[in-house]
């Protein structure tokens, strides 16, 4: 079984939430009582009752000051409770394990050893200074659409055996999907990596920002702000990241954990304060070779005919280079459409 490592850097629960407080102090105190020899079965004083008393207020205040449970849903509660108890690391336990994984995504996806080669390097320098699980430097890659940086992450989480998620800030420039929103917003939610950790209880997630670059500022009614380029400054920041103050479930996480992978076409669109805490790889266009070797792959793995690839390299002919549907997107999207044909039923 994995060690478990804390999750909840401020929020506490007793081990039987609906057992009173006041009768837990008191049953501790007589069995101290007990302990020096005193008579178990003697009522306490009305002394005694009071020092109780003001213990259990004592407590429960402090539990006001890391949560405040009436303004949690019952579910929220149960979420938060499942990892009080910590969170596991998941990836490779060996150096070896670490060289298996980057083999695989160097030979998947040649185009983009740039990325992969650093990321193979952090997650063997990680453990071999004694970490756990895989943990590699948020990692900014700029490049254009169509590349497969997604598929990267979603490649690594699966050799990796980790979550991993994708979130397109130019789907929800909001950025409520990565830091989730305070309650005073109509649709209050919370962040994905959140909900992540909470559902897989897995404390180190893979998370891409897709099209980072085109996130922006939204202010709500009541004239609050939010935006994912301020909320990843603490997520991304390993000081701030370790006691991170969430801003639906009012409480802080150790979010130091998270592999972060940000994606934009262009660098010089994101803030000074955001780019220093990020690792920025280019990654060039891709070539007909890479496509081709892509195709390939693809090709065998889905049982087609080895003609497609002609078929595909006749498509992308047709594209001058630089063109922008020269992508992974176009000849899988051809691949599906070749593959829906195939598994048609013959009409007689």
């Amino acid at each position: 079984m994995k060690s478990k490592i804390p999750f909840l850097t401020r929020l506490r629960y007793f081990s039987v939430e609906n057992e009173s407080v006041v009768d837990r102090l008191t049953g501790h105190l007589l069995r101290l009582r007990a302990s020096n020899g005193d008579q178990i079965d003697i009522d306490l004083s009305s002394k005694d009752e009071a020092k109780v008393r003001r213990r259990a207020k004592l407590i429960w205040d402090m539990r006001e000051g890391y949560v405040s449970s009436r303004t949690l849903k019952r579910e929220d509660r149960e979420r938060l409770k499942s990892v009080s108890t910590g969170v596991t690391l998941s990836g490779p336990a060996t150096e070896h394990e670490v060289d298996l994984i980057g083999a695989a995504l160097h030979d998947e996806m040649p185009w983009m050893r740039p990325v992969t080669e650093k990321i193979w390097l952090d997650m063997r320098s990680h453990l071999q200074s004694g970490g756990v699980g895989m943990k590699f430097s948020p990692t900014l890659m700029v490049g254009p659409p169509g590349i497969g940086k997604s598929h990267l992450a979603r490649r690594l989480g699966e050799l990796s055996k980790s979550p991993s998620m994708a979130i397109d800030v130019s789907a929800t420039t909001e950025g409520f999907s990565v830091v989730g929103s305070q309650r005073t917003w109509g649709s209050s939610t919370p962040g994905r990596p959140v909900q992540a950790i909470l559902e897989t209880g897995v404390g180190n997630p893979i998370v891409v920002i897709d099209e980072i670059c085109k996130a922006r500022i939204v202010t709500s009614s009541n004239g609050a702000n939010t935006s994912v380029l301020h909320g990843l400054l603490g997520l991304l920041e390993p000081v701030s990241a370790r006691n991170w103050d969430c801003p639906y479930y009012q409480t802080s996480f150790d979010m130091s954990h998270v592999n972060w992978i940000l994606t934009a076409n262009l660098n010089d669109r994101l803030p000074d304060a955001l780019r220093s805490r990020m690792r920025i790889v280019s990654v060039p266009p891709l070539t007909t070779d890479h496509l081709v070797q892509f195709a390939e792959k693809e090709v065998l793995k889905r049982g087609l005919s080895n003609e497609i690839v002609e078929d595909i390299l006749r498509l992308l002919s047709a594209y001058p280079d630089q063109h922008p549907l020269r992508n992974l997107r176009t000849v899988t999207k051809h691949l599906n459409d070749i593959e829906a044909l195939c598994k048609m039923p013959i009409l007689v």
